[in-house]
């Protein structure tokens, strides 16, 4: 056989976020330098005693004659499509350059089976796995065991999983005893449960442990009291917003237990629309207090809030009208032109937005071409064309400063290519800016 290809596979790009090596990496001092750095990084990575495993191999093989080479190729940190494509880009890199006539694959045996099928184009000659070893017994295996569950990827990939089968599993033990129980109330119930829900309890804790639920919640505990004090003025309106929010949903709701309905909807649309303008005053509230919070902050005024508080004003005339046109047509009162007069409204309100909202964009284009203008560059939404750049105010030389001197009007304007500027040095009252025009060139005089 020809020459063989000695190829390390890292999928996780171990080598890539924790020792910061760029792959490929084809030759076996460059393969060595890479299994070091990453010794240095995490010295209990397997992946590290995989590459030299593959190094030993390669220069194995040299020592029987064989002509070898060693590679190694990663994917990506977040494993699936994206790590699997990676890996399929770099070994056709890989074997462009070291054009192999059989592959020799070296593994810590982790994903194996992920791996065969995106080496394709040469034949697979042997696969060697690498087990490290370990302490026996098992405080060796705890230890592992251990080590393993610090990682959050191995959590979130192992140990995650687990805890969704048990919340599922559980479901079908508790839920029929819920139905029961709300049915026929009864003590015994909550007793059927109880094995059930001890399998819930510990399907979440280990869903919450998986996902480092508590390190989340953590980092932010930190950042909102490090922000407390800096976003004290968003955070005072925050909590009166949700406040009132909260006082008008228990009003609401004490409200409608005094009143008869004939069935249930009714009573849900009522209750739905009795909330919709609490809960724009309460995210009102809020809108403002980012207003107040930036304008101390930065002493500027977004007009994006204002924006924002007229269109939730809008929606809410929208959906109350609707509401109070289905409790007309369903026969409870007769609202029915106040709820055209409001969907009217807030139709308008919302054309009024979209105005402003245009307004506003053409506004700031206009800034941002005046701005290049003034810097002489050129922009693409510019409606004046190519030609304002290149326009040269004719007699403005003589008279006096160019940079000074007033437009012309428009039939004195004129295009000249630069031979026919000829020397600027002899114009009286040019000034010579660092350069000199190219022939054939346009030029713009300031």
């Amino acid at each position: 056989m020809g020459k063989l290809l000695v190829l390390a596979v890292d999928r996780d790009d171990d080598f890539g976020t924790k020792a910061g090596v760029s792959t490929p990496l084809i030759g076996v001092e460059r393969c060595r330098e890479a299994a070091t750095a990453l010794g240095m990084a995490d010295p209990e990575d397997s992946d590290t005693n995989a590459l030299f495993s593959a190094i030993k191999v390669c220069l194995d093989l040299r020592k029987e004659g064989t002509d070898a080479e060693v590679a190694l190729i990663c994917g990506a940190s977040q494993v699936g499509i994206k790590s699997d494509m990676a890996i399929s880009d770099e070994f056709e890199a890989v074997k462009k350059r070291v054009k192999p006539e059989g592959l020799i694959l070296v593994g810590d045996g982790a994903e194996d089976e992920y791996i065969y099928p995106l080496l394709s184009g040469v034949k697979i000659v042997t696969t060697k796995r690498v087990y490290v070893k370990q302490a026996p017994g098992l405080e060796g295996n705890l230890y592992i065991i251990t080590k393993m569950l610090a990682d959050p990827d191995k959590r979130r990939r192992f140990v995650a999983p687990i805890g969704v089968f048990l919340v599922l599993v559980s479901l079908f033990f508790v839920l029929p005893n819920v139905v029961m129980y709300i049915s026929d109330p009864d003590i015994s119930g909550i007793a059927r449960m109880s094995s059930g829900l001890a399998v819930l309890a510990a399907g979440l804790v280990l869903i919450l442990y998986g996902y480092s639920v508590g390190k989340r919640l953590k980092k932010l505990k930190a950042r909102v009291y490090n922000n407390m004090f800096k976003e004290s003025t968003k955070l005072l309106f925050l909590a009166v917003a949700v406040a009132f929010l909260v006082i008008s949903a228990v009003y609401d709701y004490l409200e409608i237990q005094n009143m008869y309905f004939q069935n249930e909807i009714p009573k849900v649309i009522f209750f739905v629309e009795s909330l919709i303008w609490p809960m724009v005053i309460s995210l009102m509230l809020y809108i403002a207090g980012n207003i107040i919070a930036d304008y101390q902050n930065e002493r500027v005024f977004r007009t994006s809030y204002a924006i924002s508080g007229l269109t939730l004003a809008a929606y809410a005339l929208v959906a109350t009208g609707s509401l109070d046109v289905l409790m007309t047509y369903i026969g409870y009162w007769h609202m029915l032109d106040i709820g055209i007069l409001e969907v009217a409204a807030g139709i308008a309100l919302t054309l009024v937005v979209n105005f402003l909202v245009g307004r506003v964009k053409r506004d700031k284009q206009s800034k941002k071409r005046s701005i290049i203008r003034r810097k002489g560059r050129k922009s693409k939404d510019d409606d004046l064309g190519e030609e304002y750049d290149a326009v040269y105010r004719v007699g403005a030389c003589v008279r006096g400063d160019p940079l000074r001197h007033g437009l012309l009007p428009l039939r004195r304007r004129g295009l000249r290519e630069g031979p026919a500027l000829g020397d600027p040095q002899r114009r009286p009252g040019f000034r010579r800016r660092g350069r000199v025009p190219r022939k054939g060139v346009l030029h713009r005089f300031r």
